[in-house]
């Protein structure tokens, strides 16, 4: 009976997941070349943030580039290894 749900409710958190560990190696990115859209990138990020309550992770936009590159790349290798795995677990 719960099964359904849950598995709808796991895939919305998965998605949301990977949509903001994308967002952030697209600012790394941004950041990297330069360009005129990294502040408004992170100010997005940081609107998103604060809506669902995680006003902690606004310094986590605000790091220095490298340190950014790094912990963007592994949530990002992180997250899609998870929605690799909850696929195949679901296929």
């Amino acid at each position: 009976m719960f099964e359904p749900i849950l598995i709808g409710l796991s895939a919305v958190l998965w998605g949301l997941l990977w949509g903001y560990a994308t967002l952030l190696v697209v600012l790394v990115n941004f950041k990297e070349q330069g360009s005129v859209y990294a502040y408004p990138m992170q100010a997005v990020l940081d609107r998103f943030v604060e809506s669902l309550g995680l006003d902690w992770l606004k310094a986590l936009h605000a790091m220095q580039l490298r340190p950014l590159r790094q912990i963007s790349y592994a949530l990002f290798g992180a997250v899609t290894l998870g929605v690799a795995f909850m696929l195949w677990v679901l296929g």
